[in-house]
């Protein structure tokens, strides 16, 4: 059964873009990545560009660390980033 709280955060920061920041434990090396588009399932569509879409990327939200200020944060590194990449 899904949590209706979580679901309504994503529908929220779906429907305004909210940006997407990763390596935020690291605070003096974190970076946006895109912003969120959508959610598929168990996933967050994340996309790098509106206009380009340089990348796209589909993450799992267990990767989420936490939800704030129209930004999400996720707690894991650069390198880990390619196995989400579509």
């Amino acid at each position: 059964m899904r949590d209706s709280k979580d679901d309504l955060l994503v529908e929220y920061y779906a429907s305004h873009r909210a940006s997407v920041i990763i390596n935020y434990n690291e605070i003096a090396q974190s970076r946006e990545i895109g912003r969120v588009f959508a959610e598929y399932k168990d996933k967050l569509v994340v996309i790098d560009g509106e206009n380009k879409k340089e990348f796209v990327y589909l993450i799992p939200k267990t990767k989420v660390y936490r939800y704030g200020d129209n930004q999400v944060y996720l707690n894991m590194s650069e390198n880990s980033l390619k196995e989400f990449e579509i």
